[in-house]
């Protein structure tokens, strides 16, 4: 169907691929994977010969269909959202051209036999064009829009009016209404959010094509995908099964092609010590050149090195108070459109919190109001006790200079830190030698994501505010991250649409649609639990028949079902347990309310009492003045040291109340 033999392909003397071969055949389902900058695009290009090889051969079946979409798409064509949807591929058109053709040539045709093939070739065009939606594709390029997360009356707009991510869905939703023999996909999930991608991954499983895709989203492999392709060190290595067989069958080659390596190094030590003992005795000479001609003939077993790998961890950051982030009845419009009216929202010290919803639901917006960077039209935002947020946008160009260089990026966050210092921060980043001195202008999107982290880590938050963090990301990275962010105590909020990442970090999920928010105490099972199966997958429905798609879908039911009277039960127990903590705890939480006034207060006079001591002017005073500043200050020093171990004893005891109740 689509075959790869002896592939090779360079870039300014770079070799990415040498000797590649790779066969795909009707319905095969395959994801490719390894690190940034490995050659999976270039890969994927040749496949549909868009880049040609330096040598090899490219085979495809005569009259195979193949739809691209590429991970980045130079601009926006000059049509609306759905005309570019509509746009029809080549076998598409040439189908409509032999639809308006036939008919005129039948008319013309005298020959009865001529006729008789006009009129076959017309009934299979027919069949062809209807097996490929051509009757029915508008109405299902609506449908497949709005499963990409386009609002209705988006449709009629230019697609020029739209973000570069909206230009990457349209073309998507192109490539699934014709739905070609073929369908090659690099990383789609990138430009989508969390349900746009639950619906894409769908979609894809009831697709019955031959799927060959790129992804950093290891869930979103594995339910698309029944073999994986690894790219690295210039070979490509095929391993059935989806991604979690992938990772073990990987660790098993590796093991025993390490095994093998061992075993064979001892072997040639001990073949060396032979030849070097008895290289001068005459009675084992033809011993000792039968062992010299057996080592030159041997192929020495040679292990891949592991690439390198971020490291790095969020430090830790100071105590600060239980609720470290309010927004009291905060409103926020853009024009007409009202996103929020009287909004609530409270993020605890320590939470790991992730924003779920629909497109255009207010998530990031959310992001923004919480970390100061829009500022809201009514209502007010509260910081807690020795908070302060750290905001890391989903566009990775506005945290940086683009002029200038990596160093100097980072240097203008450092706060004592020394360029010695910062320098082996970004070499844990994967920052080495001269990239350093790279302009941020040239970084690709995984360089940009890394030197944004680095960055946010010399001056670390003690609230984290995060919108789509793994965008960009390689999956070692992506490991990296998790890892920083489960170790920090710190507040989390995110937004992602990476299942992986969001199962392995979310301990709270919120839901946000409509201007509302309806929280989740649970992780990501919990939520998908509460809101059942079925709101999540409802994609299937959009694959035709003729294309593949599964006929009969069962639609899957929730894990458990309660009656009416129950669920009101549960929620009636739920509230009277909500009103009996609130009312044990209130002592302890207006206890604690007050401290922090009284702390703050206390701060504030150190302060200015230390400037007042550092200030040489102070020392030309009247000694006594001097002498009472001195003792106010010892005396605040006490106050606040008394202050806030009472503070941190009274929150110890709240939390031992919360968790008391939790369990």
């Amino acid at each position: 169907m689509l075959s790869l033999d002896g592939i090779g392909k360079s870039y300014a003397g770079r070799v990415l691929f040498d000797d590649v071969s790779l066969r795909l055949v009707p319905g095969d389902r395959a994801g490719i994977v390894g690190p940034n900058g490995a050659g999976k695009s270039t890969l994927l290009a040749i496949l549909t010969g868009a880049e040609p090889a330096d040598h090899g051969t490219v085979s495809r079946t005569r009259g195979l269909t193949l739809g691209h979409l590429p991970q980045e798409i130079l601009s926006a064509p000059d049509a609306t959202v759905i005309g570019t949807a509509l746009r029809p591929g080549e076998h598409l058109t040439a189908l409509e051209a032999e639809l308006h053709e036939i008919p005129e040539a039948l008319e013309r045709a005298t020959d009865h036999a001529e006729q008789e093939r006009l009129a076959a070739r017309l009934a299979d065009a027919h069949a062809e064009y209807d097996r490929l939606g051509g009757n029915h594709r508008e109405v299902r390029a609506r449908r497949i829009l709005a499963g990409l997360g386009f609002r209705p009356g988006d449709e009629e707009r230019p697609l020029r009016s739209f973000s570069g991510g909206y230009v990457m869905r349209a073309e998507l939703a192109r490539l699934l209404i014709d739905l070609p023999d073929v369908l090659l996909l690099d990383e789609p999930t990138n430009h989508l959010d969390l349900e746009s991608v639950l619906w894409l991954q769908d979609f894809l499983a009831a697709y019955r094509g031959t799927l060959v895709l790129i992804s950093h989203d290891r869930a979103f492999l594995s339910a698309t995908t029944s073999s994986i392709v690894e790219v690295e060190g210039g070979k490509v290595t095929r391993y059935a099964g989806n991604y979690e067989s992938y990772v073990r069958e990987r660790a098993e080659r590796r093991a025993q092609i390490e095994a093998a390596a061992r075993n064979q190094e001892r072997r040639i030590q001990e073949t060396e010590r032979f030849i070097e003992r008895f290289r001068s005795k005459a009675t084992k000479a033809r011993q000792v050149q039968s062992r010299i001609k057996a080592l030159e003939k041997e192929e020495r077993i040679t292990v891949a090195k592991e690439g390198p790998k971020v490291r790095f961890r969020f430090p830790q950051p100071a105590r600060t108070s239980e609720l470290a982030l309010e927004l009291s009845a905060v409103a926020k419009s853009y024009g007409d459109t009202k996103v929020y009216g009287a909004l609530d929202f409270q993020l605890r010290r320590g939470e790991k919190t992730v924003l779920v919803g629909p497109n255009g639901a207010g998530k990031s917006t959310l992001l923004k109001l919480l970390a100061g960077a829009l500022v809201p039209d009514a209502g007010e935002r509260k910081l807690g006790l020795r908070v302060s947020t750290g905001y890391y946008t989903q566009h990775r160009q506005d945290m940086l200079d683009l002029e200038r260089t990596v160093l100097d990026n980072a240097m203008a966050c450092a706060r004592e830190q020394g360029e010695t210092f910062v320098r082996t921060l970004l070499g844990a980043f994967l920052f080495h030698g001269d990239d350093v001195k790279k302009k941020a202008a040239v970084l690709s999107g995984g360089e940009k994501s890394r030197l944004a982290l680095a960055m946010m880590l010399l001056d670390p938050p003690t609230v984290l505010l995060m919108d789509e963090p793994t965008i960009h990301l390689d999956m070692a990275s992506v490991d990296a991250l998790i890892a920083a962010l489960n170790e920090f105590d710190g507040a989390l909020c995110f937004v992602s649409h990476d299942v992986h990442f969001i199962r392995h970090v979310a301990r709270k999920v919120v839901r946000v649609e409509a201007g509302v928010v309806t929280e989740f105490p649970g992780d990501w099972e919990y939520y998908c639990w509460k809101r059942g199966a079925a709101a999540l997958h409802p994609a299937a429905a959009d694959v035709p028949a003729g294309s593949g798609g599964a006929s009969g879908a069962e639609t899957p039911a929730t894990d458990v079902e309660r009656s009416a009277r129950g669920e009101r039960a549960e929620r009636r127990r739920a509230a009277e347990a909500r009103q009996a903590l609130a009312k044990r705890t209130r002592g302890l939480r207006d206890e604690i309310r007050t401290l922090e006034e009284a702390i703050e207060e206390l701060e504030r006079e150190k302060a200015g009492l230390a400037g007042d001591l550092a200030d040489p002017e102070t020392y030309k005073r009247p000694g006594p003045e001097v002498a009472e500043l001195q003792r106010r200050y010892a005396e605040v020093e006490k106050a606040l040291g008394e202050r806030t171990d009472r503070w941190m004893a009274v929150q110890e005891r709240l939390e031992e109340e919360l968790a008391g109740e939790q369990d």
